[in-house]
């Protein structure tokens, strides 16, 4: 599998969650997020009729033309991945405790290989640097590959295990009531990234050889590539109009992953909505998932969108007997309680859970 790649460059993003107040922020944009906010560029910039040719329709869905990864981390040339969970299914090593391995949250590209392989996070414990409080793993021979970064004070350069490729931010903000002239002071969360550091994901194309060269297929990528362009300027995630959230989107270079095989395992990218015919991984010896329920409001209309429930980055299933891609759409648009209520929207508000799937080529089933 070939996933074309590329990097979000900001300083500072403000990515919320459902149930959680502003002054929280998580580290990373997830695939549904970013498909969604590409979407609502593409309904913008080119009308309804481009969005149905994408996903299809609320009464009969497809899969788009190609799949995002969700976002990760990059510090330098170095790329982070989420932790297949069936690597923490292990005793750790001696001197080391089972919540030393559950620290790790992403680790290094020829780590990430290595747990794809089948190899475990207690294998590789003796052999990495783990960074920022643990939760970032490379190998030794990586470790010229991240930025430098120097004491603001002295010039000298820090010891890798003191660098700090992100922070996560509180900032104090003041709102004015207009009526009673009162103020209330409340904090805004954000995650700030230093130099040569950022995030990164990867675009699937479903198309094969011959729909991509096939009328159209150009189009779209080129579309795509104003729509990501376009997506930037307007800004990425919440609090866009106090700053956050600006930033460059280029395209990168490509990244060869093992595609899933038949009767083997397979890790995602991506958050993913099980089709109905595929809950079977979801029940295999190899299974090892964790979810998120996810909802929020919609841009501009002060209306909640349905909650929905997805598998989390980093999940391991079972064989599939069907070809992938794999997941599926749901339509999270607020629905009346009763006539009175509202007039519902017109048009589906998708959440996308088709997930980028990566092969395991090792035996997981022994750990």
């Amino acid at each position: 599998m070939q996933l074309q790649t590329w990097k979000i460059q900001g300083r500072a993003f403000h990515f919320g969650e459902h149930g959680i107040g502003q002054e929280v922020s998580r580290l990373t944009w997830p695939s549904d997020s970013l498909y969604a906010a590409v979407l609502a560029r593409l309904a913008l910039l080119h009308g309804d009729d481009a969005v149905k040719a994408w996903v299809g329709t609320a009464d009969t869905p497809k899969a788009p033309p190609f799949l995002l990864t969700s976002t990760f981390p990059y510090a330098g040339n170095v790329r982070f991945f989420p932790v297949p969970l069936a690597a923490l299914r292990c005793e750790p090593p001696e001197g080391a405790r089972h919540k030393d391995l559950k620290k790790a949250r992403f680790v290094s590209e020829k780590i990430y290989r290595r747990l794809l392989n089948g190899e475990t996070l207690a294998d590789v414990f003796g052999e990495v640097k783990r960074l920022h409080g643990e939760t970032v793993w490379v190998l030794e021979d990586e470790i010229a590959a991240l930025p430098v970064q120097k004491d603001g004070r002295t010039g000298k350069v820090l010891p890798v295990e003191t660098r700090r490729f992100w922070t996560m931010e509180k900032r104090p903000r003041v709102a004015v009531g207009r009526a009673p002239n009162n103020s209330n002071l409340f904090h805004v969360g954000a995650v700030h990234f230093a130099e040569d550091c950022g995030l990164w994901f990867g675009v699937q194309w479903l198309n094969t050889e011959d729909t991509r060269n096939a009328e159209g297929a150009e189009d779209t990528e080129a579309t795509l590539k104003d729509l990501l362009a376009d997506l930037g300027d307007a800004g990425l995630g919440a609090e866009r109009t106090s700053g956050y959230g600006q930033a460059k989107i280029e395209k990168d270079a490509s990244l060869d992953l093992p595609d899933p095989a038949q009767n083997d395992a397979w890790t995602t990218l991506s958050r993913y909505i099980p089709a109905e015919d595929e809950i079977p991984a979801l029940q295999a010896a190899a299974a090892a998932y964790q979810v998120a329920r996810v909802g929020g409001w919609m841009d501009g209309r002060g209306l909640r969108r349905r909650a929905a429930t997805l598998l989390t980055e980093g999940a391991v299933l079972g064989p599939l007997d069907k070809p992938a891609p794999w997941g599926s759409a749901v339509d999270v648009r607020p629905q009346p309680n009763d006539a009175d209520d509202f007039t519902p929207l017109k048009h589906p508000v998708w959440r996308l859970g088709w997930t980028v799937a990566v092969g395991i080529t090792g035996n997981i089933e022994q750990h």
